[in-house]
Formats: structure tokens, sequence, C-alpha cells
């Protein structure tokens, strides 16, 4: 699996939804909250083995975000 498509499945693991895709974000997705945001946080570490920052973490407010994080941790 690409590494979005392994993002997207962490995304749909995490909010508990089938229907995530890559237009995702914290406006369009009702479960992304910050308890669900934290959640996705520590998955994409402990799967890709990196470190976000507290900064960093508050910048992932939608896939592609999310996707540049991780890039940029790898």
């Amino acid at each position: 699996m690409s590494l979005e498509e392994n993002v997207l499945d962490i995304m749909r693991r995490v909010f508990e939804m089938d229907e995530v895709n890559t237009d995702a974000s914290q406006k369009n997705c009702e479960r992304w909250d910050s308890l669900h945001h934290l959640m996705l946080a520590s998955e994409l570490e402990e799967f890709f083995d990196i470190e976000l920052e507290p900064e960093e973490i508050a910048e992932m407010t939608d896939f592609t975000r999310v996707v540049d994080m991780v890039k940029s941790k790898m």
C-alpha cells in the first residue's frame, strides 16, 4: 500500500468510518474531534515509527496536511 492508502486506512479505523477519502478534513468529518485527532496522531506515530510535536499535530487539519506531515518526518 502507498503512504496515502495507509493514512486513509488509519483514518478510517480511528474515526470508525468506512467513507473517509482524500477530501477528509476537520470541517467535513463529524467524527474528527479533538479526541480522535489525538488518536490519529498516536496511530500515525506508531504505524510509521515517527514522532510528532504538538504544534505539528495541530497543523494536521485535513488529509493532505496529514500526508505531508508524515512524509516530512520519514
